[in-house]
């Protein structure tokens, strides 16, 4: 059996590319949790699993999920992987996001036709 790994959150802040202030802000919101190990004068240092989470935190981040939407799923999942309840959970959050972003593209769509009318317009006056 390996033993675990341990990561300073200089580390962590590295392989992300992020601050260490958004690592402590994480764990402030409780989203992550740190140990303190004697060996490393009383430093956070973050296990693999809190890693993962910081990649998953991330990656819901990214895909444009709210910090409590992200800690809602990874709780969720964290507690029953293979539960019906916390999958049903986890769906209705994708569901919601994919009908903001239909929104968001049709609001684009609509702004984008108007920039081209507008655009039009000048170059209709341009060539009189």
């Amino acid at each position: 059996m390996s033993e675990e790994r341990y990561f300073t959150i200089s580390e962590l802040a590295n392989i992300f590319d992020i601050s260490s202030r958004t690592i402590r802000y994480y764990e402030e919101m409780g989203m992550l949790t740190s140990v303190t190990r004697e060996s490393l004068t009383k430093q956070r240092s973050y296990t693999n699993t809190e890693r993962r989470r910081l990649k998953l935190i991330l990656r819901g981040k990214k895909l444009g999920f709210s910090l409590q939407e992200i800690k809602e799923m990874i709780d969720l999942y964290e507690s029953n992987p293979e539960g019906k309840v916390e999958r049903e959970r986890i769906i209705e959050f994708a569901d919601k996001k994919l009908k903001e972003i239909d929104e968001q593209i049709l609001q684009l769509q609509i702004l984008k036709e108007e920039i081209l009318a507008h655009r039009k317009r000048f170059l209709d006056v341009k060539q009189t």
